[in-house]
């Protein structure tokens, strides 16, 4: 067993394509983190969930916000708006408004219950795993893009981990099918994070850069991150230790 780091940030999108939330700590289970992408963005006239990676009328989402109330209630922030609760009356007309087409924000249809009427958003992930990006991945990118900023927000991790100083490159690509401890849980890295045009939008403090997915594609065979399923139910927290099995 070998100590590859710390967990430094935890990041949760209670809406989908929008900017999420910092956290101290959270739960997770088998299925991913509590209330990770629970709503989405969806053209109101055709149903069609957000894709801000290939369609630009959708670029401007990650300038959105979106929490979780203590209540549990999920609430959004529209930029020149103050945070609305993600069933409010004005909130459609908020975001319709700073997108300039018909958009509203609807749960998954995962989260439907039996029988339940209302509009859903056809499920554009599985039950997310979660997706884990490591300092070395992005410290790596910098030196392979010295002009450019691979701020780690543009690749949208739950889990942002500091590595031992000894690890560098896109290392955690070599971790697929190992067992992974983080923190008192134990899981498995399953599969790379591929990624899409999501990297290199602008957004708050970021310039639109298309060099930073040119050398993940070269590089890391568009490949950054990974994604890891926990084996049981717990709590992780801010420094946490990761451990490789």
């Amino acid at each position: 067993m070998r100590r590859v780091g710390k967990i430094k940030e935890l990041w949760r999108y209670p809406v989908s394509s929008v900017t999420g939330e910092r956290l101290d700590e959270v739960s997770v289970s088998a299925t991913g983190m509590d209330g990770d992408r629970r709503y989405a963005l969806v053209d109101a006239e055709t149903g069609i969930v957000a894709h801000p990676e290939r369609d630009k009328r959708w670029q401007k989402a990650v300038f959105v916000k979106s929490l979780t109330a203590p209540s549990g209630a999920i609430e959004v922030q529209v930029p020149d708006h103050g945070w609305l609760g993600v069933e409010a009356p004005g909130l459609t007309a908020a975001l319709t408004a700073f997108f300039e087409f018909a958009v509203e924000a609807r749960p998954y249809e995962r989260l439907a219950a039996a029988g339940e009427a209302a509009s859903f958003a056809v499920d554009r992930y599985d039950v997310s795993p979660l997706h884990l990006l490591t300092s070395a991945s992005v410290d790596h990118l910098k030196s392979l893009h010295p002009a450019g900023n691979p701020d780690r927000r543009r690749f949208r991790p739950n889990i942002f981990m500091d590595t031992e100083s000894d690890i560098a490159g896109f290392a955690e690509l070599g971790w697929i099918d190992k067992p992974i401890r983080l923190g008192d849980l134990d899981g498995t890295v399953i599969a790379p994070t591929k990624r899409c045009g999501f990297t290199i939008i602008a957004q708050e403090g970021l310039d639109n850069d298309p060099e930073i997915l040119r050398n993940v594609m070269k590089f890391g065979s568009r490949n950054m991150g990974v994604y890891c399923a926990p084996g049981a139910t717990g709590l992780l927290k801010l420094g946490d230790a990761v451990w490789l099995l």
